[in-house]
């Protein structure tokens, strides 16, 4: 018998054919059998519920994908509202200062609070009276209230430094309204006493006694204005003012990041003090320990602040800011030149080496060609040569026959000292 003859296979490229039981599978053979209209229409109504099936599964995919991006997307802007991008890190253990100055419409200092924090020793909120007398350096002795009005925020730092010794690292000036912006909403305030307002016919409560909300302008209001009241009794609602910011603070720090904004010196150790205290639940709010002196007729309130209780107070409370170790030289200086503004400068350099100034005057003329660095004694010879070299230039001389009981140092500003 002749064998049966074979049909030579042949080859397709891409097409799907059948390979034995009807399973089929990709391949470049095609069986010799082809399909029946069944069997096509079978094939046909599985690929269509195939290809169904998986535009399901793509479109779940689909869904689950975009609603995961807007869930991440939602706690992502969620967790910028809740958590600030401020990251400022703790004071070095040199510590970190700032003085903020709230004034009134004439530039009058009314709320002076210096904030200082150290990442082991805490944080302080301390408060002066407006009316303390003090030197300004360069200027005389005025009231505290007066150090913006009469040269600005540098000013205001080297009073305060000059005052207790410490280093200032930066100053905050702030009208009442530019305070009240950066606030921004309303505050839960406690107060001990009542803002009072005097009228004709009695008194007007412009803030009750208590815990309530106060509107940022209120905040402002209570920072600036004394009311019916004697100072010490406004720097306690001033303090009360500073605890409830720096609450808020704890909370929201970007109302820290408006408020030192516009400061001068260091602005990141001013931003670090006040995040650092905000967030130091043992924060202290104090005063600065002045005494209360009786002024010409007795009816305008006028305080003074010891340089031994100056030096105690800081020794005790934050001495990590101490520029120079007490006693400081005492240092006069007179304007021998004849040019406006001489003292101002010189002053200010001298306090921020640690001495301490307290007397700034006229010369008896005006006329001296060269600066003079009087020592009052032999013990502060090295002190005069040592102030010729920070101002580089000058005489030194030594008084040995009536030294001064009220100087240890007697600058007059010759000049040689460019104005």
């Amino acid at each position: 018998m002749a064998e049966p003859r074979h049909k030579k296979p042949q080859r397709r490229k891409g097409l799907a054919v059948r390979s034995g039981g009807g399973r089929r599978r990709r391949s470049g053979v095609m069986d010799e059998t082809p399909q029946s209209a069944r069997e096509l229409s079978r094939s046909a109504r599985r690929s269509v519920a195939a290809q169904g099936r998986r535009r399901i599964a793509l479109a779940v995919v689909g869904s689950l994908l975009i609603f995961g991006t807007s869930v991440a997307l939602s706690w992502l802007t969620l967790r910028e509202k809740a958590e600030p991008e401020t990251d400022v890190g703790l004071p070095s253990a040199a510590g970190a200062s700032a003085l903020i100055v709230i004034t009134d419409e004439n530039d009058r200092a009314d709320s002076i609070a210096l904030l200082v924090a150290h990442p082991t020793e805490g944080s302080e909120v301390v408060l002066f009276p407006p009316s303390l007398l003090a030197i300004l350096p360069g200027f005389g002795e005025s009231e505290i209230a007066d150090m913006i009005r009469f040269n600005g925020p540098g000013l205001a730092g080297t009073t305060v430094t000059n005052l207790l010794g410490v280093r200032v690292d930066a100053v905050v000036h702030l009208d009442g309204a530019g305070f009240a912006a950066a606030i921004g909403k309303p505050l839960t305030v406690e107060l001990a006493n009542p803002l009072l307002l005097p009228e004709a016919d009695g008194f007007t409560v412009l803030a009750a006694e208590g815990s309530s909300q106060r509107d940022p302008d209120m905040l402002a209001t209570l920072l600036t204005n004394e009311g019916d009241s004697d100072q010490l009794e406004w720097l306690d609602r001033q303090g009360s003012v500073w605890r409830a910011t720096l609450r808020a603070i704890q909370t929201d720090a970007a109302i820290a990041e408006r408020l030192t904004i516009g400061a001068t010196g260091a602005s990141d150790a001013a931003l670090q003090a006040m995040i650092a205290a905000a967030g130091d639940p043992n924060l202290v709010v104090t005063a600065v320990p002045v005494r209360r002196i009786e002024a010409a007729g007795g009816s305008t309130e006028r305080y003074q602040l010891p340089s031994s209780a100056a030096a105690s107070f800081v020794a005790e409370r934050f001495a990590y800011l101490v520029i120079r170790a007490e006693p400081r030289p005492r240092v006069e200086v007179l304007n021998g030149n004849g040019r406006i503004g001489t003292t101002g400068p010189i002053a200010a350099l001298l306090v921020d080496k640690g001495y301490r100034i307290v007397k700034t005057d006229n010369a008896d003329r005006d006329d001296y060609a060269e600066t003079r660095i009087v020592a009052q004694g032999r013990g502060y010879q090295q002190d005069a040569i040592e102030v010729q070299r920070i101002l580089g230039s000058g005489e030194v001389l030594l008084e040995v026959r009536q030294p001064s009981g009220i100087v240890d140092l007697t600058i007059i500003v010759g000049l040689d000292i460019p104005a």
